[in-house]
């Protein structure tokens, strides 16, 4: 028998999000990323190579022990769900959760409708394996439940393991834990399992994404009970080397492994066993009595406990016994509403999403500074007239018990007045940010902010960083987030509300940025842009940046990047009217993660007036060196005769102007004195004017 491979499972999803539907009407097929995170797990701890050593002399020699399978005893483990959501599609019912389990239910029980259909040359070996799983209606402290746990992060976005720690993990050695997300961390991973003695305690288990549950999950319980791939430890299934490899499990066939439902494929010489669940095929239906005595073998293993799971006892704690009577639960309030601000005289509709119970008896909100102030519905719409910050409460009956949820500063009602006037400058100096001193009116919104260790990595991984304040701005303080070690994580910065007085006129708006980037990564971080003109309800996409027009430095260093003065570039844009309307204006940052690494934002300007006259011809007049230190000259070659020379500053300002015939111009003497920042120059006469943005460092 060849060895049996330890390793991670990570089963790749399909190109495109397909909608949920039961493995046994297939269709599509699961990949995994198995060597290169193996191999990196090994690289960082080579103990887990000695734990799949140990895990495969123990499974072939209780095998051994037990060459007849005549252990009647059904293996029951209990399960709970943690469903990472943010109130979308992803925070998955407990109905379905239950559905996905009576099908794994089936699948390892043999008792499919489709059981028939194995091929007649598999069917005495298809396996009834003996094994069942149960959600487990008692948590770890005794107390009812319905397997499910519910966490409210951003961190769905981008499952990993960070996302385990923010929504916790139950007692491995008495549950199977199972953790839902909307997507995942690693690009085109639909999810993976920890093989027994690969992970610790508080990872083990199965991380999948929430439509995939119904598909993956008996496939994933598999290598959690310690099942390879039929053809062996690789990532791609259909190469011919694979029947090099094989399982080490007897009775599967050696197989190059499948992606579609080819029965009668022959690849390393017999017949394919196609429908088995190990395999990639959309047609499973059956484990082989091999693969049955691995997974029990497995179960009577100390490697991560696995050996606790099914007792007697264990069973009994966890409410999954045979004897159990499942009773209603207490509640456990919580709800969402489809806005986080809004301008006086909004609404918010609220959702009741209380769980843990099948039943409500009773509920009662409270809105403060709403109308009306109180209701009973199940989905109430509150009217906000007056700005403020206000809270909200859910309490909840069920005839067994009773729940309140109180959630804070839930909604940000602002009112179009109190918004900064323009010129708006913005440079992050604020000592109580993200509230702003003096105006309790206006401030700062932070996604993910977390005000105990705002300049601290979170001690979840990266999942939760977001932007802070930071004291290495181009002026001063500023505005930072940290994308490295993830993926596909999004994070709004709100900036304060300001008032737009006439919005038939277009407004300006420029802003400091530094961004590093690894060379050797072809991807780099994105930078998007929305302006917002209900107070930050709803978003106008204005501009992204990535790139080259991000990227100020490419000396990288995920943990420390710190911009020099040269290593950050201005960014501006005009806002047309078209993309202005009624009163309010607030600017929206947006940083998307790709592994890249900190961006900075310092001194943001909002004007009303702008800061080139011809902003569709600045680049076509020559300035030099730009930016600049204590020279600057300009290229006038096109200007025959006499010309003239105005300066602006980031106000609108003019702070030079002069007339010359020269067709170069020294023009340093313009900016003698003058702050580092941005500037415009510039140049025309009677048939030509042209003008340019420029920046003085120094």
């Amino acid at each position: 028998m060849k060895h049996i491979y330890i390793l991670i499972i990570g089963i790749a999803m399909l190109l495109s999000f397909m909608p949920a539907y039961s493995q046994e009407e297939g269709e599509g097929w699961f990949r995994c990323g198995t060597d290169s995170v193996y191999e990196e797990l090994v690289r960082q701890d080579p103990q887990i190579a000695l734990n799949r050593a140990k895990l495969n002399d123990f499974v072939r020699e209780y095998i051994q022990r037990n060459p007849k399978r005549s252990d009647d005893e059904v293996y029951v483990i209990p399960v709970v769900f943690h469903v990472v959501h943010e109130y979308g599609v992803e925070n998955v019912s407990y109905e379905y959760i239950q559905a996905a389990i009576d099908q794994m239910n089936r699948d390892y029980r043999k008792m499919r409708a489709d059981t028939s259909s194995i091929k007649d040359e598999f069917k005495p070996i298809a396996a009834d394996t003996k094994i069942e799983f149960r959600l487990a209606r008692k948590d770890p402290n005794g107390n009812c439940t319905m397997g499910v746990t519910r966490t409210y992060s951003s961190s769905t976005n981008h499952g990993d393991e960070g996302t385990k720690y923010i929504a916790g993990s139950w007692d491995n050695s008495k549950y199977l834990n199972v953790w839902t997300v909307k997507s995942m961390s690693r690009s085109g991973v639909a999810g993976y399992s920890y093989y027994p003695g690969t992970a610790s305690d508080e990872l083990d288990g199965i991380i999948l994404l929430y439509n995939y549950i119904d598909r993956a999950l008996t496939h994933e319980a598999g290598h959690y009970l310690g099942l390879p791939h039929p053809w062996g430890s690789t990532n791609s299934p259909g190469e011919a080397d694979n029947c090099e490899i094989d399982d080490g499990i007897e009775d599967t066939p050696n197989t190059i492994g499948h992606t579609s439902c080819a029965l009668n494929a022959v690849t390393c010489g017999s017949l394919d066993n196609v429908q088995n669940f190990m395999d990639y095929s959309y047609c499973y239906r059956m484990f082989t009595n091999g693969q049955a005595a691995v997974m029990r073998a497995t179960l009577n293993s100390t490697a991560s406990n696995r050996d606790n799971l099914w007792t007697a006892e264990n069973r009994l704690a966890t409410g999954t016994d045979d004897d159990h009577i499942d009773e209603e639960c207490s509640p456990i309030a919580d709800f969402n509403q489809n806005k986080k601000m809004i301008c006086t005289g909004g609404t918010v509709t609220y959702n009741d999403h209380t769980y843990n119970t099948t039943s409500i008896d009773y509920r009662l909100w409270n809105f403060e500074g709403g109308s009306p102030n109180w209701s009973n519905d199940e989905m109430p719409v509150v009217v906000y007239n007056t700005g403020g910050t206000f809270a909200t409460e859910l309490h909840v009956e069920n005839g067994v018990d009773d729940n309140t949820y109180r959630r804070e500063k839930s909604i940000r009602v602002y009112d179009k007045a109190d918004g900064y006037g323009l010129p708006y400058f913005e440079g992050f100096e604020s000592p109580t940010f993200p509230q702003i001193s003096g105006n309790s009116a206006n401030d700062f919104y932070v996604e993910n902010y977390n005000p105990n260790h705002p300049d601290e990595w979170s001690e979840y991984g990266w999942n939760e960083e977001s932007w802070f304040l930071t004291d290495y701005g181009y002026s001063g303080k500023c505005a930072k987030i940290r994308n490295a070690f993830a993926t596909a994580k999004k994070t709004k910065l709100y900036l304060p509300n300001v008032r737009i007085d006439d919005d038939s006129a277009s407004i300006y708006v420029s802003f400091k940025v530094a961004a590093a980037k690894d060379p050797d990564s072809q991807f780099s971080d994105v930078l998007m842009v929305y302006g917002s003109t209900t107070c930050g309800d709803s978003l106008t996409f204005l501009h992204t940046y990535s790139g080259s027009r991000l990227i100020t430095s490419y000396q990288y260093d995920p943990q420390v990047f710190f911009p020099d003065d040269n290593e950050w570039k201005t960014i501006s844009f005009e806002v047309r009217p078209t993309k202005l309307h009624g009163q309010n204006f607030r600017l929206v940052f947006e940083s998307t993660n790709v592994s890249g690494n900190t961006i900075y934002i310092d001194d943001v300007m909002i004007s009303n007036k702008p800061l080139s006259v011809e902003m569709q011809n600045e680049s076509s007049l020559s300035v030099y060196p730009n930016p600049f230190y204590d020279e600057v000259l300009v290229d006038a070659e096109e200007f025959a005769g006499e010309y003239s020379v105005d300066v602006f500053d980031i106000m609108g300002r003019m702070i030079y102007s002069g007339k010359y015939s020269e067709r170069q111009l020294n023009l340093s003497n313009a900016f003698v004195g003058k702050p580092k920042g941005m500037y415009v120059i510039k140049v025309y006469n009677s048939d030509v004017c042209k003008s340019i943005r420029v920046v003085k460092e120094a």
